[in-house]
């Protein structure tokens, strides 16, 4: 699967011009360098760091089909939004726009079916990211070029869905998305974790990392929040009035559902006929 990414190139001025907005890419740098395995991604466990994102084999480089990256400052309402993209783009499956001007929104869905594109995702870290009205617009006009349309809010909930194949295949293949977890649970602490998949900016690697040892009483959501926290998640803390919270809180609401759902499954799997003997067996041949 190839992927074309659109950003900002992060050059924002010292002094702002009148009438101009400024986009920042600070989050669309994270989801590159996670899909890259940037080495330099994760700080958290500092010098007692095991490289424990090594074992996934997360270097997707090979495929991102390109990056556009424009200007961080622009007017408020763009006359020729087509003039900041190229006159075609290269083949791709999946069109990622991060923090892109609405007037330059609109433009990339024919491009991107030109390209063919089967789907276009528009992540939503802020709430001034996209306008409800610039969503609906673009979710009817990729319904127009039979595109799968997305704006998850925060990526993090992205989810596969019967509906929209091919975003579904996205989240298989890079393996981001809402957040999964796999545990393994002994004397009602986690013995391990294991990432299924991850939160697009790599934050639930950190967490499953972090989890070995934690029980799997009410104080998991504390573990969980504490390692989300200071990875850090970068969503917005401002008010989101159709989510009723900030967006940095649904994205720790997320990684606590993450969590209780892999205890809950582990627990059953533990508890189905034949496990505990199979799993003796193992321990005897061990």
């Amino acid at each position: 699967m190839k992927i074309y990414i659109v950003s900002t190139d992060g050059n924002i001025p010292i002094e702002r011009k009148p009438f101009t907005s400024i986009f920042d890419n600070h989050y669309a740098e994270r989801f590159l360098r996670h899909l890259s395995d940037d080495s330099t991604l994760c700080t958290g466990c500092g010098i007692n760091c095991i490289s424990c994102r090594e074992a996934y084999k997360l270097n997707y480089s090979s495929d991102i089909a390109g990056i556009i990256r424009l200007p961080s400052e622009l007017l408020y309402y763009i006359d020729n939004p087509a003039s900041y993209l190229p006159s075609e783009l290269p083949a791709h499956d999946v069109l990622v726009a991060i923090n892109v001007h609405e007037d330059i929104l609109l433009s990339l869905p024919a491009k991107a079916k030109q390209a063919g594109a089967k789907a276009i995702i528009v992540p939503v870290e802020d709430s001034d990211w996209l306008s409800k009205w610039t969503r609906k617009r673009l979710s009817q006009v990729c319904a127009g070029l039979e595109l799968e349309f997305s704006s998850p809010k925060p990526f993090c909930a992205l989810e596969a869905t019967s509906s929209q194949p091919h975003i579904g295949e996205f989240v298989e293949h890079f393996r981001i998305g809402k957040p999964k977890l796999q545990l393994s649970i002994r004397d009602g602490k986690i013995a391990g974790a294991k990432v299924i998949h991850s939160a697009p900016c790599g934050c639930t690697y950190y967490v499953a990392h972090n989890l070995k040892g934690a029980p799997t009483d009410s104080t998991l959501h504390q573990v969980v929040a504490k390692y989300w926290h200071s990875y850090p998640c970068t969503a917005s803390m401002k008010m989101d009035y159709e989510l009723g919270d900030t967006i940095l809180h649904e994205g720790g609401f997320i990684h606590y559902e993450a969590a209780d759902q892999a205890v809950e499954e582990a627990l059953q799997d533990s508890s189905l006929p034949g496990r505990k003997a199979q799993r003796a067996g193992k321990t005897q041949d061990a």
